[in-house]
C-alpha cells in the first residue's frame, strides 16, 4: 500500500516538473522575440519592463467561485479606469492550465500579468517567461514562489488573530474551560496556515480556552460537515469552531444544526473566513456567528494599481518590502454589522 502511494507522489512531482521545464524552454524563445513596445522602464530590481498593447493578462484560479468572480471584477474596474483592457485565462483549478494559460497570455503582447495560482510551486517558470518578455508579474492571493514583482493578498494572519480576539470578547467571561475546534484548509495552503496560526497564536494568550482539535476540512462544505461531526463525537463540550474558510464554516453549521447544537446553552459559535454570500446569509439568520470578510474587489484593484506602478517605474509602498507583499485588511462581520453587507 505504501509503495503505491509513494509512486503516485513521484509521478505527480515528475508531471509538475515536466510542465515547468516545458514552459522554461518556451520562455527562452520569448527572450529572442521582438515586441511592439511603446515605452521602457527600469525597475528597482534591475528588470526592464516594456509597455506594449494596453492589455493586462489575468490568470485566475477558478471563475466558478464567487470570490474569484469578485477578484476579476476589481481587476476589470481598475484596468478600465486606466484605459486598459483585461484578457482572462480561467485555470479552473488546474495546475496545467495555470502554466499553459499564463504562457498564452504572455504571447498576447500584454503589458502586465496577474496570476492567482493553483500551485505556487509552478510559478517560477512563468515568472521567468514574463521577465524575458519584459512583463511585470503580480501574484494575486493563494501563495507565491520565485522572483515575482509583487504579491497582493489579505492580511490572513491578522484576520485569524481578530477572530480569536472576537471569541475572547464573546466567551472570555464565561466560567470553565471553553473548548475550541479548528478546521484547517488543505495541507500546504499558505493562506490557510496564516489564518490558523494567527488564530491559534492569539487565542493561546487568553486564559480559559483550549484547542481540542485541528483537522483538515478540505476547503469544502462537505469537508467542514464531516470534520465537525468528528469534533463533536470526540469533544461533546466544544463551544467554538473556527474554520479557515466559509465553505468549511457552512458545513460546520449544517453538522451542528443536525446535532441540535445551534441553540440554547449547548450552542456552538462558528466563525468562518472569506465573507462569502452563503455565510453572510447564515449570519443574518443567526445560525453562524461571524466571518472574517476579505475584500476581493479591492484586492483585484490593488493588483492592477501595483502592476501599472511597476510598468511605469513608480515606487511601490509594500506592507513588507523585503518580501514584496502588500496586505489588504480584513473586516469582522457579525450580527452587529451584517446589514452593511446586504444592499
Amino acid at each position: 500500500m505504501s509503495k503505491k502511494v509513494n509512486n503516485s507522489k513521484i509521478r505527480g512531482k515528475m508531471k509538475a516538473l515536466s510542465i515547468i521545464f516545458a514552459v522554461g524552454a518556451m520562455s527562452l524563445g520569448l527572450a529572442a522575440c521582438g515586441s511592439q513596445a511603446t515605452s521602457t522602464t527600469k525597475h528597482g530590481n534591475d528588470f526592464t519592463f516594456k509597455e506594449r498593447n494596453k492589455i493586462i493578462g489575468y490568470s485566475t484560479y477558478d471563475l466558478k467561485q464567487p470570490y474569484w468572480q469578485d477578484f476579476e471584477k476589481g481587476i476589470e474596474q481598475a484596468a478600465k479606469k486606466e484605459g486598459y483592457k483585461v484578457v482572462v485565462s480561467d485555470q479552473k483549478g488546474s495546475q496545467e492550465t495555470q502554466v499553459s494559460g499564463s504562457m498564452n497570455l504572455i504571447n498576447q503582447n500584454i503589458s502586465a500579468l496577474i496570476v492567482s495560482p493553483v500551485q505556487p510551486s509552478a510559478l517560477p517558470a512563468t515568472i521567468t517567461a514574463a521577465h524575458n518578455a519584459k512583463i511585470p508579474i503580480v501574484i494575486g492571493d493563494i501563495g507565491a514562489e520565485g522572483k515575482y514583482d509583487a504579491y497582493v493578498l489579505s492580511d490572513n494572519k491578522g484576520g485569524g488573530a481578530s477572530a480569536a480576539e472576537y471569541v475572547n470578547k464573546k466567551l472570555g467571561a464565561k466560567s470553565g474551560t471553553k473548548e475550541i475546534g479548528v478546521i484547517e484548509l488543505h495541507p500546504g495552503s499558505a493562506v490557510g496556515e496564516d489564518r490558523v496560526n494567527g488564530f491559534v497564536d492569539k487565542i493561546k494568550k487568553y486564559s480559559g480556552f483550549k484547542i481540542v482539535g485541528q483537522l483538515n476540512g478540505d476547503d469544502s462544505v462537505d469537508g467542514g460537515f464531516k470534520v465537525t461531526q468528528s469534533l463533536l463525537a470526540a469533544n461533546p463540550n466544544i463551544s467554538v469552531i473556527f474554520a479557515a474558510n466559509d465553505p468549511e464554516a457552512e458545513g460546520a453549521v449544517q453538522a451542528l444544526k443536525q446535532a441540535g447544537r445551534l441553540e440554547g446553552k449547548k450552542r456552538v459559535e462558528v466563525i468562518g473566513f472569506n465573507g462569502d454570500a452563503p455565510a453572510l446569509e447564515l449570519i443574518k439568520k443567526g445560525e453562524m456567528t461571524a466571518t472574517i470578510a476579505q475584500h476581493p474587489v479591492d484586492l483585484g484593484k490593488k493588483t492592477v494599481e501595483i502592476s501599472l506602478d511597476l510598468l511605469k517605474g513608480k515606487k511601490v509602498e509594500f506592507t513588507d518590502s523585503a518580501k514584496k507583499v502588500y496586505n489588504v485588511p480584513t473586516t469582522l462581520v457579525d450580527s452587529n454589522n451584517i446589514n452593511e453587507y446586504f444592499k
